[in-house]
C-alpha cells in the first residue's frame, strides 16, 4: 500500500473522536486495525471502507 499507516491520535483527530473512543472500540473489536509492536496502527483505506459498510447502517459513529 502507498499509504501510511494512521496512529490512534491521527484517527481520533479524523473521526473527531477523543482517543479513548478508539482505544474502547478496538477493545470491541468493532474497528479494523493492526498491532505494530505494543502501538495501534490503522489503515485509512479499511477505516474509510468500515465507515461506510458498518457505522452508516449502525449508527456507531
Amino acid at each position: 500500500m502507498d499509504q501510511r499507516m494512521w496512529t490512534v491520535p491521527a484517527l481520533a483527530n479524523f473521526l473527531g473522536k477523543p482517543t479513548s473512543w478508539v482505544y474502547d472500540n478496538h477493545e470491541k473489536q468493532a474497528i479494523p486495525s493492526f498491532r505494530v509492536g505494543q502501538q495501534l496502527r490503522f489503515w485509512p483505506s479499511e477505516i474509510k471502507t468500515w465507515l461506510e459498510e458498518y457505522c452508516r447502517e449502525q449508527g456507531v459513529a
